[in-house]
């Protein structure tokens, strides 16, 4: 791999630790490396992230740097694997893949085993999306928003309008079907203005 190709997966490792900080989720300082750091750990083919933070499920991010397609058999074996190693069946992977390995793998993730999996292209992961100025900011609600929310406005939640799963802000902020997003826009002629969407 040359230097261009090793900086932009280095902007990928970057944008991926942002992600699950905006989840709320808190990096150790070791993992907070500066490229030539990155670098070494390449070398050594030593790129995974483990993040175990109190009262959370724990995250894993495996980087399938790999010239290769991630087979449905290297997927059962991959989460099998980790999920045998930290001994918890409810920890959160995230994998992210190079080009390659695009389709039919996706269509996994609606099996009830890989429910705590997700998987971003790297291609998606150069750049922050919510970094973007014409992004508005997206909030997942807790149970006790949501139901503030509904009483508020005196509905229920099928009645919301809705996000779709596939939405790239929802699958950055990892929301699941079911669950409530808070959109607030701003714009000089209104100023904010506030939507509730119900992820399907």
């Amino acid at each position: 791999m040359n230097f261009e190709e090793k900086n932009t997966l280095f902007k990928i490792r970057k944008t991926v630790i942002e992600m699950v900080e905006d989840r709320k989720y808190i990096f150790p300082d070791s993992d907070k490396i500066n490229f030539e750091e990155f670098s070494s750990q390449f070398d050594a083919k030593n790129l995974d992230i483990f993040v175990n933070n109190e009262n959370k499920s724990p995250i894993y991010i495996h980087f399938h740097n790999e010239n290769k397609s991630l087979a449905k058999s290297d997927l059962k074996n991959l989460v099998e694997s980790i999920i045998e190693k930290y001994n918890n069946h409810e920890i959160k992977i995230i994998i992210l893949l190079k080009e390659r390995g695009n389709g039919s793998i996706f269509k996994e993730l609606n099996k009830e085993e890989y429910k705590h999996v997700e998987i971003f292209m790297n291609k998606n992961m150069i750049f922050n999306i919510t970094h973007h100025q014409l992004v508005p900011k997206h909030t997942l609600l807790s149970s006790e928003e949501e139901e503030e929310i509904l009483e508020k406005y005196n509905t229920t939640k099928n009645k919301l309008p809705k996000i779709l799963r596939t939405d790239p802000i929802v699958q950055y902020y990892g929301m699941k079907p079911d669950q409530i997003c808070k959109i607030i826009r701003k714009s000089p002629e209104v100023g904010e203005s506030v939507y509730y969407r119900l992820v399907k």
